[in-house]
């Protein structure tokens, strides 16, 4: 190694060497005091010098070698510790910005303001601005005193959460170090103390970042200087969060003890204090399905009542549960009459609690803990790890009586679970956030709602025999070009929180499904128009598995008519024959008609190849005429008609526009999804075809003064069990949906109910939806719906379709045209509507679903009942009264087949 050095060195010198080759070789002679030779003895000297001259060279060769690795030592320390400096100035200046940044909007901490954001509520606001309602107080935290709370609770918290809270300054170095270090060897370990976590409940956020870390700290040591220890620790025991919504330690204690936090065991407080790692994971109970066995002690004070819905994780009730519900009332443990009746039927389940096991080995980690810290005697701790943990519920205090809140709650704790945080989370922020939730309700719109659902006669044939009001109903009322709910209602005389909420529950849509399955596709190939005709009569379809079905005729069944006509007057089997020109083939065809369901909005299609048919939305019956396997719910029916009012453009529904907290700032924003489903041209078309039903068809019951324009469908299942208006305004839709509860079961025998006819059919729906929107529009001027660049209009008969000089006024859009003049003179020959008749499956297949009565229901007709006016021919320019059930001689035809009844999303049992 040294050679080599040498070399190097060697290298170097030799070439400062030969630069300077005389001078350096005189200066070395004179050094050794040699003399100067004399001529004569020229060998000698020439012998001597050369012996020297080695000699002196390797001399210089080591004090060269010495001094250059001097140099290059201290000028690797030089760049070393230049490169230092500059890292230590950037990172003090990074890390000086980053802290003066993330402390830039701090507020000084006071116990004042502690307080006021440990005592916020909840506020739900209309779209106007005026209070709505508050949070419910079922999970509300109960802010107390540090002296009525457990003196065990205090030392499990303190010794599980910050063993050193009384000796630091509001951050623990140590701590934080410790857990820096083990965060980068990869064990994670908080390093919060009470103050920082104090400053993350109520100050910053639990964000993950640096900046958030750096204001915690800062909030600590300020907290710390203004409040005392104890100050603190009852701020934070009166916010920390031990999970199923609850927070604080009163909550908690009542939540999970059913007592006050001053009566907590050690044990129990323990477990309360150990939850705090992971809310979910560690809470004090599980759910669990009850077992048949159980006496009134095993369930007593542990019950849990939950809406059956088919997003949720929970099974439907078996025979031995409602046998159990029997059980539990007689108990007197069942907390009100509607509670026993929904039980009974099926769309609430009853589930008791359970200890958790997780939470009883998290609360032995604390108690091991408060050993070790001297907090409690060995003989203290045994027992507490010996004591059995006794679940008791409190008794349900407050009732939620809107289903209009029951929504906003669920679209809030959605939407804060989108953010990331966990239900439980997202409940407690709900709960005990102090957030401000701005809706979309309009406080008119939906007290003018209420106020005619709370009018008896508006459900001709309504009764209570079995508790709850039947027919039950629904409206929901969208302006449908931003999306936003203006009113809802979810049930009549709604008396107990979380209920069915109709508004939001899929229901057999019947004929209304025609405009968004059929005709909207059908004008979108431009090769269909408004006087496109068909034959009204049975047979003679297309495809195979039509002539198999072969639905009867809703009309005459003897001649022609035109798809205008065919949709004011609902006919199912041009409507059939109409969407059989969809596709080359029965597969091609359905794929067409659930591909604008879906851009419609509709959600809850089954769509399958291989299910079975009764399980299917995959066949003509459930896509042209709504006997579809769960239904459309009305919320959705909304949207989807708007869709066609706002030119062709969905947009999404919401209930909210922002959550914000309480001093403003912004958490969620909500913007609706939109998206584009036909052109302008085809929604308009759709739309006039839609006025049709109205003045020249079957609804015209759902007209409004002013002659304000609507647009609008009837739908009516099989015996009128479910009935329908939908209809829109050149401002607002509404949907309107009438019909016994699907599935209720006799609380005697426990048998399912038949469901009783709606009187009046969808007549009554398109009365009640006008007595509300003529309310709705009373201030507002009369439009007309906007005519788009590329539309015409053309005077077409309304039998064959033919242009006529006195038939009615009919939208095209451009490039397509009436196929022919018409054949007929005025007036045009009548058209008789035939009785309806049951509507069958193909062979080999099973009937469409049931509709909760225990029949079976064939695809529903639409036609009517009742005497049938002669309906508009087009030939005469005259518009007869149309047949709608509101005058009480015509009912409007049942359409559609009846359903099972799913419910809301509800907070799901474990």
């Amino acid at each position: 190694m040294s050679n080599d050095n040498n070399e190097n060195k060697n290298k170097i010198r030799r070439k400062k060497v030969t630069s300077s080759s005389t001078p350096s070789s005189s200066s070395t002679t004179r050094k050794s005091g040699t003399r100067p030779t004399r001529p004569n003895s020229s060998s000698t000297s020439k012998t001597s010098n050369s012996s020297s001259r080695p000699s002196n060279a390797s001399s210089n060769k080591k004090k060269s070698t010495r001094s250059s690795n001097k140099n290059d030592k201290f000028k690797f320390l030089r760049v070393a510790g230049i490169v230092f400096l500059v890292m230590l100035v950037v990172g003090t200046a990074a890390g000086t910005g980053l802290v003066f940044a993330s402390l830039r909007n701090v507020e000084p901490v006071t116990k004042a303001l502690l307080d006021k954001k440990t005592y916020q509520t909840t506020t739900i606001k209309y779209s106007t601005g005026e209070i709505l309602s508050n949070a419910p107080s079922i999970n509300k935290k109960e802010p107390v005193r540090l002296d009525d709370m457990s003196d065990y609770l205090k030392k499990a918290v303190i010794a599980i959460e910050d063993e050193r809270f009384y000796e630091h300054g509001g951050v623990d170095v140590k701590g934080l170090l410790r857990s820096v270090v083990k965060t980068l060897t990869g064990t994670k370990q908080g390093g919060s103390t009470i103050p920082m976590q104090v400053s993350k409940m109520l100050l910053t956020s639990k964000e993950q970042s640096i900046p958030r870390k750096i204001k915690d700290i800062y909030y600590a040591y300020e907290m710390s200087k203004t409040l005392t220890k104890d100050e603190i620790l009852e701020v934070y025991l009166n916010n920390f969060f031990v999970g199923k919504g609850l927070s604080g330690a009163e909550a908690g204690a009542r939540g999970y003890f059913d007592k006050h936090a001053s009566e907590l065991s050690l044990a129990e407080s323990a477990l309360l204090a150990g939850s705090t790692k992971n809310p979910t994971k560690y809470s004090a109970y599980r759910t669990a399905k009850l077992e048949g066995t159980e006496g009134k002690e095993d369930v007593e004070n542990k019950l849990l009542f939950f809406i059956n819905t088919p997003d949720d994780l929970l099974d439907d009730p078996s025979a031995m549960e409602l046998q159990m519900v029997d059980k539990l009332d007689s108990w007197g443990l069942i907390p009100t009459r509607e509670t026993y009746k929904q039980l009974k039927s099926g769309t609430m389940v009853v589930r008791k609690a359970v200890n958790n096991p997780d939470a009883k080995i998290r609360q032995e980690t604390v108690l091991a803990k408060m050993l070790q810290t001297g907090s409690i005697t060995q003989e203290e701790h045994d027992k507490a790890v010996a004591e059995e943990i006794k679940i008791k519920l409190p008794k349900p205090k407050d009732t939620v009586v809107s289903s209009v809140e029951d929504l906003i709650e669920y679209e809030v704790i959605d939407a804060l679970v989108e953010q990331g945080n966990t239900k439980d989370e997202a409940y407690n922020m709900f709960y005990n956030g102090g957030l401000i939730i701005n809706t979309t309700i309009d406080p008119s719109m939906q007290d003018v709602l209420e106020e005619e659902y709370k009018n008896g006669s508006n459900f001709p044939g309504s009764r209570n025999g079995e508790g709850i009001p039947q027919p039950q109903s629904s409206m929901v009322i969208l302006d449908y070009r931003n999306g936003q709910i203006k009113a809802l209602v979810g049930g009549r005389h709604i008396t107990g929180r979380k209920g069915i909420n109709r508004a939001t529950d899929p229901k057999q849509p019947g004929s209304t499904i025609k405009p968004l399955s059929v005709y909207t596709p059908a004008i979108d190939t431009l090769k269909l128009t408004q006087s496109t005709a068909f034959s009204d009569a049975k047979g003679g379809y297309k495809f195979k598995q039509n002539n198999k079905w072969n639905p009867n005729t809703t009309t005459a069944g003897s001649g022609t008519m035109s798809l205008r006509k065919a949709l004011a007057y609902s006919s199912n089997t041009i409507a059939i024959k109409t969407a059989e020109m969809l596709g080359e083939n029965y597969e091609d065809t359905v794929d067409v008609m659930i591909d604008y369901l879906r851009n419609f909005g509709i959600s809850t299609l089954v769509d399958s190849k291989t299910t079975d048919p009764s399980h299917n939305d995959r066949t003509y019956p459930a896509l042209t005429l709504g006997g579809m396997t769960k239904g459309i719910s009305p919320l959705e029916m909304a949207a989807a008609y708007g869709t066609l009012a706002n030119g062709g453009v969905y947009v999404e529904p919401i209930i909210f526009t922002t959550i914000t907290s309480y001093d403003g700032q912004l958490i969620v924003k909500n913007t609706p999804e939109e998206h584009k489903v036909v052109e302008p041209d085809v929604a308009y078309v759709i739309t006039d075809m839609l006025q049709a039903v109205i003045t020249e068809g079957i609804g015209g019951s759902a007209s409004l003064p002013k002659d304000m324009p609507v647009a609008g469908k009837t739908g009516t299942t099989n015996k009128s069990l479910d009935v329908w208006f939908v209809g829109y305004t050149p401002y607002y839709v509404g949907a309107t949906y009438i019909g016994d509860d699907a599935g209720r079961r006799d609380p005697n025998t426990g048998e399912i109910l038949s469901r009783q006819s709606v009187s009046g059919g969808s007549g009554t729906a398109a009365k009640l939806w006008a007595k509300v929107m003529r309310q709705v529009h009373e201030n507002l001027d009369t439009v007309k719906f906007k005519v788009p660049e590329n539309v015409y209009f053309a005077k077409i008969n309304l039998i064959d379709g033919g242009r006529s000089s006195g038939g009615s006024s009919a939208a095209f859009v451009e490039g397509t045209a009436p196929s022919k003049y018409s054949s007929y003179r005025n007036p045009a020959p009548k058209v008789e509507k035939k009785p309806e008749e049951e509507n069958k499956p193909e062979e080999g297949t099973t009937p469409t679903p049931p509709d909760g009565g225990g029949e079976t229901t064939p695809t529903p007709p639409d036609g009517g009942g009742g005497t049938t006016p002669t309906p508009p021919d087009g030939g005469g320019g005259t518009t007869p009264t149309p047949p709608d059930g509101g005058g009480g001689t015509t009912p409007t035809p049942p359409d559609g087949g009846g359903g099972t009844t799913p419910t809301p999303p509800q907070e799901p049992a474990e």
